[in-house]
This record gives C-alpha cells, structure tokens and sequence, in this order.
C-alpha cells in the first residue's frame, strides 16, 4: 500500500475509534498491526493492511453506506472494503493466513498484562470484583487451533506476565 493511500486511510478511520469521551482507540490498532505484521510476512498485501486499519471497527464496514462513503472518501475500491468486511467477520474462526494473523495478533494483544489492566478498568461497570477478573484471567488458557507456533509463543509469554500479576493481586486480596 502506498503512503498517500495509508495516510488518507488512516485520516478517514482515526476519528471512527475516537470514543464518545474523547479518548482514541487507535493505539489498539497499531498495538495489533505491529504484531500481526511480525506474524504475517506478505510483503505489500493491500488487502492484509485494509484489514488491519478496520479491524477494530467490528460490524460498522457492514452498515448501510459505509462501503461507499469509504470508497469516496478513500478511494479504496467498494469491492477490496467489502472483501474486508467479509474477513472482519471470520476473525472469531479465521481462514486466510492474513486473518489469522490479525486474530493471533488480537488475542496476544489482550492476553497480557494490558488487556488485563483494562478488563480490570471495566469490571466494576460489570458488576465483578478485582479478585474475580484475576481469578477468569488465571483459567484463561484455552488456545485455538489455528493459532501457529509463533503467535503460540508470544501469546504464552504475554499470559505468564498476566499470571504473575493476577498472582500477586490475589495474594495482597487475601493476606492483609
């Protein structure tokens, strides 16, 4: 993808992940992008990076006029965003090389210390305790199929940091 296509892409989806307090979600978005490109080494795949700029988006490329506002917007071809819709939606189970990279690279980036830290900010909003958010992170070790052996490295090396804080927030929870 050449710098004039990202840049005009990435100025069309930054204020998409802009939530409504004001804060940017896009630093998930190059968090994932920065490891689904050391997992996936296509050079120049257009459709990868596409996927990689609205991943984070869930269904809203699927939504009643987004392909075309994109593609006027972007000048990104209707047909490539909705390729990227259709790959967005096989995320949960994925198929191409391409998506499992951008799946491996999501669950690594949520397997962490991080995702930890925010699963925590969100869990009083839940109706859960610190004690129970570190309790489901520490029984968290399901691991798909398809992830490879590479992805399967760093998501195990991320989820001991996890284990090691869950351990201690535990331990200070019940031995003051």
């Amino acid at each position: 993808m050449d710098d004039a296509l990202r840049q005009r892409l990435e100025s069309f989806v930054r204020p998409l992940y802009q939530d409504l307090d004001g804060v940017s979600r896009f630093d998930a978005v190059e968090r994932v992008a920065s490891i689904a490109r050391r997992l996936y080494a296509a050079p120049d795949d257009d459709k990868f990076e596409l996927l990689l700029l609205f991943q984070g988006l869930g269904k809203w490329l699927e939504r009643m006029g987004n392909v075309s506002r994109t593609a006027l917007a972007t000048g990104v071809a209707e047909e490539a965003l909705r390729e990227t819709a259709a790959s967005m939606a096989t995320l949960e189970e994925p198929v191409s090389e391409a998506e499992r990279a951008v799946a491996a690279a999501i669950l690594i980036d949520n397997g962490g210390a991080r995702g930890l830290a925010e699963r925590l900010a969100r869990s009083r909003r839940e109706g859960q305790s610190v004690a129970d958010v570190g309790r489901a992170a520490l029984a968290d070790v399901e691991t798909p199929e398809w992830l490879g052996a590479a992805a399967r490295a760093m998501l195990e090396e991320r989820r001991e940091r996890r284990r090691q804080v869950c351990k201690s927030i535990l331990d200070e929870s019940f031995h003051f």
